[in-house]
This record gives C-alpha cells, sequence and structure tokens, in this order.
C-alpha cells in the first residue's frame, strides 16, 4: 500500500510539473505577433461579459370580490407565459374564503406576469419582490467542476499505466471520489440553473363571506356549548368528591358543636 501511494504521488507530480512547465513555456516565449498587440488597444469586441444569474422570488397578497373570476385570470396568464403551478391551497374561514397559489415562471415573464395580476388588484395588503445574485457561487461551482473533470482525467489515464493491484485500487478509490463530488457538484448547479430559468409567486386572495349574524345557529351552538361545560364541571367535581364530603362533614359538627354549645349556656 505503501508502495502504491509513492507510486501516485510521484505520478501526480510528474503531470502537474509537466503542466507547469508547458504553461511557463507558453508564458515566457510570447509570439512576434503578441507583442505588437500589447501596445495596441484591447478589441471590445472580444471582451467576454460573464451573464449575471439571478433568482428572482415575490409574495403577494390581496382581496378580490370573485374568486373564481381571479383564479380565471391567473391560470390563463400562467398558462400563456409558460409557467405552471407547483402547490394550490384553499382555506374556508367563519368570514373569508381564500387561495394560495405557488408559481413558477420563465424568468424573462415574470414582471408580466405580475403587471397582469396587478391590472385586476385594486389594492395589495402585502407585495414583495427579491431578487438574489448567485452569479459568484454559479462560476465558483462551474470552475470547481472543471477542475475536477481534468483531475479525474489525469488519475483514468494513470489507471491506464498501473500494474500493480495496490495502485489500481488506490486510484479507483480517488476516481470515486472524484466522480462524487462532480455529481455533487453538477447537482448544485442544476439547482441553480433551474432557479434562475424559473423565478417563483405566491399569490395570496381572498374573498369576505359577509354571512348574517345567524342568531339561530349561534343560540343552538350556544347551548351545546353549555352543555359541554356542565359536563366539564360534572367530571371536575368527580375528581374532588371526597374533598366534599369531608367539607360539609366537617361544617355539620361545627353547626352542631356551636348549638350544643349555646343550649348548655342558656
Amino acid at each position: 500500500m505503501k508502495q502504491a501511494t509513492l507510486f501516485l504521488t510521484a505520478m501526480t507530480v510528474l503531470i502537474f510539473c509537466s503542466c507547469s512547465s508547458k504553461s511557463e513555456r507558453e508564458y515566457y516565449a510570447p509570439s512576434a505577433d503578441y507583442e505588437m498587440e500589447v501596445s495596441a488597444e484591447p478589441n471590445q469586441d472580444k471582451i467576454e461579459t460573464v451573464e449575471r444569474k439571478l433568482i428572482k422570488e415575490g409574495d403577494i397578497s390581496f382581496k378580490t370580490t370573485d374568486l373564481n373570476e381571479t383564479k380565471t385570470l391567473i391560470m390563463k396568464s400562467v398558462q400563456e407565459l409558460n409557467g405552471y403551478i407547483t402547490k394550490e391551497n384553499v382555506y374556508t374561514y367563519s368570514d373569508q374564503l381564500e387561495h394560495r397559489l405557488t408559481i413558477r415562471v420563465p424568468a424573462e415573464n415574470f414582471d408580466l406576469l405580475l403587471n397582469r395580476i396587478s391590472e385586476s388588484v385594486e389594492k395589495f395588503d402585502s407585495k414583495s419582490i427579491d431578487v438574489f445574485d448567485v452569479s459568484e457561487e454559479y462560476i465558483d461551482i462551474e470552475a470547481r467542476i472543471k477542475t475536477k473533470k481534468e483531475l479525474l482525467h489525469r488519475y483514468t489515464e494513470l489507471l491506464k499505466q498501473a500494474s500493480k493491484i495496490d495502485d489500481i485500487l488506490t486510484i479507483e478509490k480517488e476516481i470515486g471520489k472524484l466522480q462524487s463530488e462532480i455529481e455533487s457538484f453538477e447537482g448544485r448547479m442544476k439547482y441553480l440553473m433551474d432557479r434562475v430559468a424559473f423565478s417563483t409567486l405566491n399569490v395570496r386572495y381572498y374573498q369576505k363571506t359577509n354571512q348574517a349574524f345567524g342568531f339561530f345557529s349561534k343560540f343552538v351552538e350556544g347551548i351545546k356549548n353549555g352543555w359541554d361545560v356542565f359536563l366539564w364541571v360534572v367530571i371536575g367535581l368527580s375528581y374532588i368528591w371526597v374533598f366534599i364530603i369531608v367539607a360539609v362533614a366537617i361544617i355539620y359538627f361545627v353547626k352542631k358543636w356551636r348549638k350544643k354549645k349555646r343550649n348548655g349556656n342558656n
């Protein structure tokens, strides 16, 4: 195993040294054309600009006069803008009905979707839009994947040259570790790209029901609640019946003793 480690280390050093020497030769031996171009102004057309990777999320809440009409408008807009619904919840309260939607829409259509919904809203209860710049993380992951893949290629070449079992096992272990790390980075990259490509909008809208007071229903409910309270009182008394009996007995004997004492004084 020690020989395998030494072999692996030696081959890795040779690979890095060869790459380093090649880079140094290319750097310190510039061509004549390069020397002529140094004094010239840089070509603006060749400057590469890094596209910013932005994740956009929003939350809006508002009141509507017609739940079905509002839902139809939202669903139509989502369909036309190539979005989709990832979550839908309906809540029923005593004084209102409420719908909640989670919408994913292509990033370039996020503002358009928000504007279409806003056109039908008289007043927002709340509105929050957040933008997260993940460009730095994206570039870092991209660079890590590239480096890991280059190292994986070098280990693969070493594996072809290895002849001893210990060397083969050691190199295969390193290859497996690199492949696992690459898959992890690629998974994170895929997640970021999905969040960048599709923005998320959480929509909450509700309608007041304006129900009547309902005297009869509340009266029946009051009777039921009163009966429940009575039952709980009876249950509570069942836990302390011994104390009640003792208290009644004490009061009885005290009164009897006082009555006897008054009769004796007379």
